[in-house]
């Protein structure tokens, strides 16, 4: 199986090359970055060196896997310069985290007899394996044919969890578990800042909890800030962050008025709307004894 990766050079666009080349395909990297050549060197796959939005793309696209790996904002470009250019029996997939927008377009801008399929990786470069990962597919039921079931299997055999949505039902989901959580977790770090708030002199206190709740503000921090202003960006998030703030501003309005038995409706509430708060409870003491062992 011959795969190109338009993006090669970049965090995730690597990873895949080396995921497909362990895997026995024939590689090649795509990317404008002046590294491309160095960064294939290092994995032992092929590369072209080009813009794809600038320059000719017919070689890019002779192959059986073109797998799109660049920002959200140019990803419908990229699908529109090159998607015209896939030849009949080949497949064309994003890792794009929004799902709607690029399956559609690479529905509309193929010709016919090319595959199409999102998915999303939930995690990211620094993933050591793909054992026990999550991955959505979301496929395009009259553009599934051999090549599919090939990079099905291919990621099922390697021990990925591979969830089937639609691009509705994904973008829905991703907007909450991806978009709020991002939203809650910046919103902390920005708030630490703003107290002037001394984490790592702080640690010194800090149960193991607080300790990994600190962690994951950290990693959302650490990361590209970019990436994570197109996730705010992209997916529909306005009724969400009203939502959201619209609740913060209530806990609020009842601890300003010493209402402690409103705050304690409102956790009741959202205890049983919840579900299984025991099994949250197990799990999470299992993340906290863990670290704990980790430590000693």
């Amino acid at each position: 199986m011959k795969v190109t990766i338009i993006g090669g050079a970049g965090g995730m666009g690597r990873w895949f090359a080396k995921f497909f080349k362990k895997s026995g395909a024939d590689v090649t990297i795509v990317d404008k970055s002046a590294r491309t050549g160095e960064i294939a060197a290092e994995m032992g796959v092929r590369h072209t060196k080009i813009d794809i939005l600038r320059d000719s793309v017919g070689e890019v696209v002779d192959t059986d896997v073109l797998l799109l790996s660049v920002p959200i904002d140019i990803t419908g470009a990229v699908i529109a310069r090159v998607g015209p250019e896939m030849r009949k029996g080949s497949l064309m997939m994003d890792i794009t985290s929004v799902k709607k927008v690029p399956v559609e377009m690479m529905s509309r801008v193929t010709g016919e007899g090319v595959e199409i399929l999102g998915t999303h990786p939930l995690f990211g470069p620094s993933a050591k394996s793909i054992r026990g990962q999550t991955i959505i597919f979301v496929p395009v039921s009259e553009r599934v044919g051999a090549l599919y079931r090939q990079v099905y299997e291919l990621f099922e055999r390697s021990g990925a969890r591979i969830e089937i949505l639609s691009a509705e039902e994904h973008d829905r989901l991703m907007s909450v578990l991806q978009g709020l959580t991002h939203f809650v977790l910046i919103a902390l770090g920005i708030t630490l800042k703003e107290l002037d708030f001394d984490v790592e002199r702080a640690r010194a206190v800090m149960s193991p909890m607080y300790e990994i709740l600190m962690d994951f503000v950290g990693r959302i921090l650490h990361q590209d800030p970019r990436l994570y202003a197109l996730i705010q960006l992209n997916f529909e998030m306005g009724e969400i962050h009203k939502t959201f703030l619209a609740v913060a501003n209530r806990l609020y309005e009842l601890i300003a008025a010493s209402d402690m038995e409103g705050f304690i409706a409102e956790m009741r509430d959202a205890k049983a709307h919840f579900g299984d708060t025991e099994r949250a409870m197990r799990d999470s003491d299992d993340v906290i004894e863990a670290k704990i062992e980790r430590g000693k």
